[in-house]
């Protein structure tokens, strides 16, 4: 065999080889990507910066972020269902201290609950169809008392692009949308408006049950501000979401 040839097996070899190790990494992005999935957006659900996505938590998984002054805590229940409450953290204290003397049990047991209704809010969703199955993610839910109805899509190949698109009554009476593109396994770059502002941000997969967030909130409306200050106070966010399998 001639060395030309030669040189020409061990090329194309090496591109085969290539071609298999960078399949194989992205062979990871659909898991990654659910991972990503878990991470709770900045208002209390599921979802991507501030907009709610078609993904619920894994059963028994239950998940915990925080976003800025925002904490929330959600649980997910046979790949369907998905329950939790969201609280502004800094004020949680703030709220308590009308309480914190009660001493007899009839004065808590009639206080207690309208501290709970002021400072914690709720929110569920359920999953209508999964993209495993149905091609394509349907989702209802509720976030207080604004319902709304979202559906996503993965595109696998090597676009990696997610898409969500939604609409629904109180503050998603405007309808709101997002894309989303994966860089590689275990981040993900996010662009979506909200129906009031554009936002724009990442999602970092640190670890399995760990995801970070940084986004740009309203960046539509960055040059009304007077300066830096405001800019870090009213755009910028930052965010993590911590999720446990208790099952």
């Amino acid at each position: 065999m001639s060395p030309k040839k030669i040189a020409c097996m061990a090329g194309w070899g090496i591109i085969l080889l290539i071609s298999i190790a960078v399949e194989s990494a992205w062979g990871k992005v659909d898991q990654a990507t659910r991972y990503l999935e878990r991470s709770a957006s900045l208002t209390g659900p599921t979802g991507w910066i501030n907009i709610p996505s078609a993904s619920v938590p894994g059963s028994g998984q239950l998940s915990a972020g925080i976003h800025l002054n925002k904490a929330k805590v959600n649980f997910g229940l046979w790949e369907v269902l998905e329950g939790g409450f969201f609280f502004d953290a800094d004020r949680l204290g703030e709220q308590f201290e009308p309480y914190r003397n009660l001493s007899r049990w009839d004065l808590a047991e009639k206080n207690v609950p309208g501290f709970i209704r002021e400072a914690f809010r709720g929110q569920g969703k359920i999953k209508l169809i999964d993209q495993d199955w149905g091609g394509v993610s349907l989702a209802a839910g509720v976030e207080e008392q604004d319902g709304y109805v979202v559906m996503q899509r993965f595109f696998p190949g090597l676009s990696r692009v997610s898409m969500v698109a939604g609409w629904g009554e109180g503050r998603f009476s405007q309808g709101f949308a997002g894309l989303g593109k994966t860089l590689f396994p275990g981040a993900e770059l996010l662009f979506e408006y909200d129906g009031r502002g554009i936002n724009m941000g990442m999602r970092l997969l640190l670890a399995p049950n760990l995801i970070m967030t940084y986004a740009g909130r309203n960046l539509d409306t960055v040059g009304e501000v007077k300066n830096l200050g405001q800019v870090i106070s009213q755009h910028l966010s930052f965010g993590i979401t911590y999720v446990e399998q208790l099952w």
